[in-house]
């Protein structure tokens, strides 16, 4: 049985706080004066991510797989959330956007809008399920593209990918990437962006950008993504991949070692569980660090 301890450690020039929860947080869990709560949702292999503004606004980036729908639903209603000023699927990949329907079809959630890149998986009937899903709140799918910024409370939102006038070969490629910024603390969440296109989103946002504070590692580790000249410029204070059992080789041990290299502090869905951080406009934290016995 895991249990955990907290050790503390303060460091100036890093605006957030980390918890890693074995768990889910206990219902009607708040979120605290002046900070932004991200939780890394334990989905499995896929991606799941919802933002809490201290001002009450609520932001879900991706959903897991459809299996994964009620997990997600059960983790927005524990944390009390009933309203969601977006929901965004960065991409077409069901491990992304499968679990969304679930959170659409809850009557207790009311959702303001709902982004992804502009390509369906028009083929698939986990897509069309989750566009009849989206139609049957009473809206219609947004294309979140390159340059676009939107304004969630105190929460602001750069998006870098995709470019709309550019033809991708692949999803992945299109994936939605947004720059986070709540007061001095960045984030940066990729989706499963492959290497092809990290100069891309570098150059969109600009040198005075970086670094970051926190990176959601692009497709679960995969070693075709998250390139070391990427990191060089983004240099993470601490990375979180989101990931499961699969047969993929998810987190490449490439993938480890070039995080290692910056020193980045790396913490995975698979060994902890869901991942909370706490962003605060100052720019001082406090790391809590698990110890598994």
């Amino acid at each position: 049985m895991r249990s955990f301890r907290h050790s503390v450690l303060s460091v100036m020039r890093v605006g957030f706080v980390l918890a890693i929860l074995l768990q889910l947080p206990a219902a009607g869990a708040e979120v605290r004066s002046g900070a932004l709560r991200v939780s890394f949702i334990d989905v499995g292999q896929g991606d799941a991510a919802l933002l809490q503004d201290d001002a009450g606004c609520n932001i879900l980036i991706d959903g897991g797989a459809p299996s994964k729908g009620p997990v997600v639903l059960s983790y927005l209603q524990a944390q009390g959330v009933h309203r969601l000023d977006a929901v965004v699927a960065t991409h077409a990949d069901s491990d992304h956007y499968g679990g969304l329907t679930a959170v659409l079809g809850a009557a207790d959630i009311s959702v303001t809008q709902v982004l992804y890149n502009g390509i369906g998986a028009i083929s698939s009937t986990t897509w069309i399920s989750f566009e009849q899903a989206v139609v049957s709140k009473g809206l219609t799918l947004t294309v979140a593209g390159w340059p676009a910024t939107y304004q969630w409370c105190a929460t602001a939102a750069q998006t870098l990918n995709p470019d709309p006038l550019s033809s991708y070969t692949d999803d992945n490629e299109a994936s939605v990437v947004f720059l986070i910024r709540y007061g001095q603390a960045r984030y940066l969440f990729t989706g499963d962006l492959p290497t092809t296109e990290e100069s891309a989103v570098l150059a969109r946002a600009g040198a005075r950008s970086w670094p970051v504070d926190v990176l959601k590692v692009a497709h679960h580790g995969s070693k075709y993504a998250t390139s070391a000249a990427f990191l060089a410029t983004v240099m993470p204070k601490v990375a979180v991949i989101s990931v499961g059992p699969n047969p993929y080789g998810h987190p490449a041990p490439e993938t480890l070692d070039r995080l290692a290299a910056i020193g980045a502090l790396v913490y995975r869905t698979d060994l902890s569980g869901t991942i909370t951080l706490s962003a605060t406009i100052t720019y001082s934290h406090t790391l809590y660090l698990p110890v598994v016995r």
